[in-house]
């Protein structure tokens, strides 16, 4: 989080470049929305002990077991920085488009949902359990949804594609229980990596970051987001 945090500020200082960085989590961890309320987590019995952490991006909680998890940074002159929409959906297409040619059909929400004229229901405190237009959905369950973050125009989008159920969320399916694929997330962020790219209309190429990056990274981590006061803000 601090990473993705620190590739933000660069961006939004330095609007001449983009960055792309996928990862997994070596310790499965609870990452509340920016806007969550913490004591939701607590309040319930299998979050109480779990490892958490709240994201610098709005939208609902994520379980980083079994999934892939992806930080974009555009800067505010980049043709998908506006409308915030543009970005959701240039980058779930392009997942989309991973998925279908592993016989997984994923859709854009919005365009499997009816309109209703009923009131809307509250949020789920689980991001995989809501369902947002923008959010990629496969045989009725989400697998890839998306929140963002914007700073002096420039734009951190975290997403997360659900790979295969966890014992703690046993209610949600990931790609892996609907088709026959890899489950490793490495596996996953070599075969995301140049298509999102060029969903950005950019070439992927290593970066050298600024000397004083990982020091600045490194203030975030310990003032932010091992900050017991920052996690529980809400």
């Amino acid at each position: 989080m601090a990473i993705d945090e620190a590739l933000l500020d660069l961006v939004a200082s330095d609007p001449t470049v983009a960055w792309l960085r996928t990862y997994g989590w070596s310790t499965p961890t609870l990452s509340l929305g920016y806007f969550q309320r913490w004591a939701d987590a607590d309040a319930e019995p299998r979050w109480r002990s779990a490892a958490k952490v709240r994201r610098a991006t709005g939208g609902g909680a994520i379980w980083h077991e079994h999934e892939l998890t992806y930080a974009i940074v555009i800067p505010s002159r980049h043709p998908l920085s506006r409308p915030n929409t543009a970005l959701y959906r240039a980058v779930h297409a392009a997942i989309g488009s991973i998925l279908t040619g592993r016989e997984i059909e994923a859709r854009r929400h919005g365009d499997l949902a009816s309109v209703s004229t009923a009131a809307p229901a509250p949020h789920p405190f689980l991001c995989f359990a809501d369902r947002d237009g923008e959010d990629l959905v496969a045989e009725g369950s989400k697998v890839v949804g998306s929140a963002q973050r914007r700073r002096a125009g420039a734009i951190l989008q975290h997403g997360s594609l659900l790979l295969r159920r966890s014992a703690a969320t046993p209610e949600l399916a990931g790609v892996a229980d609907l088709a026959d694929v890899a489950t490793d997330p490495r596996t996953w962020s070599d075969l995301v990596a140049e298509p999102l790219c060029r969903a950005l209309g950019m070439e992927p190429v290593p970066g050298d970051l600024p000397n004083d990056f990982q020091a600045h990274v490194e203030l975030l981590e310990q003032t932010v987001y091992r900050d017991p006061k920052w996690n529980a803000k809400r």
